[in-house]
This record gives structure tokens, C-alpha cells and sequence, in this order.
């Protein structure tokens, strides 16, 4: 069905605010949600609101505290709270640190699923910082030619500040995301051939089968390299767990640098805005007519929905309501 944007934010508000979550919290996560659907990413929007909601009823939950610090690195408990609220959270600390001293560097442990990584990273990104987010997630991937599920999909997301278009990149170091799968189930489609396996390890173009089972990192020995990486980033480093079954203890390494640290922000967005020029200045394909920058589609996906509303699946507004 088709929804306005306000009738949609009302839908996940008092979806969460029904699941036990403060009208704050729910404020928090329904936006980060509806920007997704906004942006295009139905695999990270509304589709996730039951999880969030299962997720939320498991455990007990304290307060997202600092529990380590060093100079400009922190370490933040995240109480067993949704994913969403702590990368939000911690994020805005990041900022308004490293516009004191320059850079600030937190890695967090005790969570879970953040979402959509670029929106954290975009938050950075409006306020003049460049935003890193590194994220370790439940094993979902396999090491290059293996075919059991080892490692997370764990995204990295980059937000950089310009005067143009948003640079804003956000990726899966799997061959098909956790939502990509969700949305498969749904509508009821096969998912590509050679990106997956069952739970015996036999390869599958069912998305049931792969969510149970594995999926290969993209890229081959390239994305599993970076999957690892990551892994021990917003894993072993954040005091989150790193080997399988990570659980509900995910894992984030979110990075904020203030551009004025080492040049002017003028100089620095200038040369941002020159180089994304000359990108888009090259000479392009036959049948191309226009190379985007990371986000740019997006981002004019979002303003075409601010107009025209989203659609949402009436399966998944019924089971919300």
C-alpha cells in the first residue's frame, strides 16, 4: 500500500512505543528506519521492525555508559540496547568530541543490529565531520571457499562533508545482505545463483535455506579480507565478541575526524567538491549518461519520496498494526 511519510513515521513510532521502547526511543529508531525506505533500502527499513521488537523483549537492559577511556578513545557499554539507539548515541558523542580535540575514536560492545550504517555516518557528515563506522555483526558469511557461516556481514559506512553532492558510502561485505534475504522471503523470489548455502552446505537459491545457512563475502578474497578485518576491529578491539555465536554482542568502531584537525574546512570541501567534478566529468561508457557519486541516488530517491510517500507491503502493515 502507499503511505504518507507522517502516517508511516506514526506507524513504526506506535509499533515500538506498543513493544515497551520510551516515545523518545521510538522517535529515534522510526526515523532511522524511514530513512532507509526513503533512501531506497527497503531491506533496511520496516521490515525490521518485528526483530526489533523480538530483539528488545530478550534480556535485561541497562544504560549506555562510558566504561573506558583513554585520551581520545572511548569505550562505551551499550547496555543491551538496540543497536539503533546506541550507534545514534555514540555517534553523537563522537561528533561533539572530536569538535573539542580533533578526532575521537569509541569502539562499543553490548549491542545489537544498528540498521542502515550510512545514517550514523551522514550524521557526521552534516556537521562537517568525516564519519567512519565499522560493524561486526552476527556470523553470517563464509570464509573464501568455505561454506559455513563465520563472519558477519559487517558493513563499513563513510560519510565525508562537501558543498555538493552528499559522499556517502555505506556497504555489506557479504554477497547478499541479511535484508536482501528478508525481502526475498517475502515476496516469495529466488535469490542469485553461487552466492549461498544451505546449512549442510550445499549451494541454494533459496533465501529461507541461506538465511539458515551461509552466503559467500562479495568480491571473493577481497571482501572476505575486509569481513575479517572488520571483524577484528568492532570486535576483538571493542571487547565484543569476535569468533561465533556472537549473539546479541555486537560490535561497533565508530570514528569521527574534524577536517580542520589538519586543513581548513573551506580547502578541505573545496578540493571535495573538485574531485567529485572531475569524477563526474569522465568519460563515460557508451549507453551511460551520467556517473553518481556514492549516495547520490539515494539521496534523490529520498527527495522523490518526501513528495510522493512510500510504499510499504500490506502484509507487513497488517502484522504492524
Amino acid at each position: 500500500m502507499h503511505i504518507s511519510i507522517a502516517d508511516a513515521r506514526q506507524l513504526a513510532e506506535s509499533f515500538l512505543i506498543k513493544s515497551g521502547l520510551s516515545s523518545t526511543d521510538a522517535g529515534v529508531i522510526a526515523d532511522i528506519l524511514l530513512e532507509a525506505e526513503l533512501r531506497g533500502r527497503k531491506t533496511h527499513g520496516f521490515i525490521r521492525l518485528p526483530g526489533i521488537k523480538s530483539r528488545y523483549e530478550q534480556g535485561e537492559r541497562t544504560d549506555i555508559e562510558i566504561d573506558k577511556e583513554d585520551g581520545q578513545c572511548l569505550r562505551i557499554n551499550g547496555g543491551n540496547q538496540p543497536g539503533y539507539l546506541v550507534a545514534y548515541r555514540v555517534m553523537e558523542i563522537a561528533i561533539e568530541r572530536s569538535k573539542q580535540t580533533g578526532a575521537s575514536i569509541v569502539g562499543v560492545y553490548n549491542t545489537s543490529h544498528c540498521g542502515m550504517a550510512g545514517y550514523y555516518v551522514d550524521m557526521a557528515r552534516k556537521a562537517d565531520i568525516i564519519g567512519l563506522l565499522f560493524a561486526d555483526c552476527l556470523p553470517r558469511i563464509t570464509p573464501e571457499g568455505g561454506t559455513e557461516a563465520i563472519l558477519g556481514t559487517n558493513p563499513l559506512a563513510v560519510g565525508i562533508p562537501s558543498n555538493t553532492v552528499p559522499l556517502l558510502f555505506d556497504m555489506s561485505t557479504a554477497a547478499i545482505t541479511n535484508g536482501d534475504l528478508l525481502v526475498a522471503m517475502r515476496e516469495g523470489t529466488e535469490i542469485a545463483e553461487g552466492i549461498a548455502f544451505s546449512r549442510d552446505g550445499e549451494a541454494t537459491t533459496d533465501a529461507d535455506a541461506a538465511l539458515k545457512g551461509s552466503v559467500r563475502p562479495f568480491g571473493g578474497h577481497k571482501g572476505f579480507g575486509l569481513a575479517l578485518i572488520i571483524q577484528i576491529l568492532a570486535g576483538a578491539l571493542v571487547n565484543a565478541a569476535t569468533i561465533p555465536p556472537p549473539g546479541a554482542d555486537y560490535g561497533l568502531l565508530i570514528i569521527a575526524l574534524n577536517p580542520t584537525s589538519f586543513v581548513p574546512l573551506v580547502q578541505f570541501k573545496t578540493e571535495v567538491d573538485e574531485l567529485i567534478a572531475s569524477v563526474k566529468a569522465n568519460r563515460r561508457e557508451v549507453g551511460i549518461k551520467e556517473i553518481l557519486i556514492p549516495g547520490e541516488r539515494a539521496y534523490r530517491q529520498r527527495e522523490a519520496h518526501l513528495v510522493s510517500g512510500i510504499h510499504l507491503d500490506d502484509t507487513l502493515v497488517g502484522q504492524l498494526t
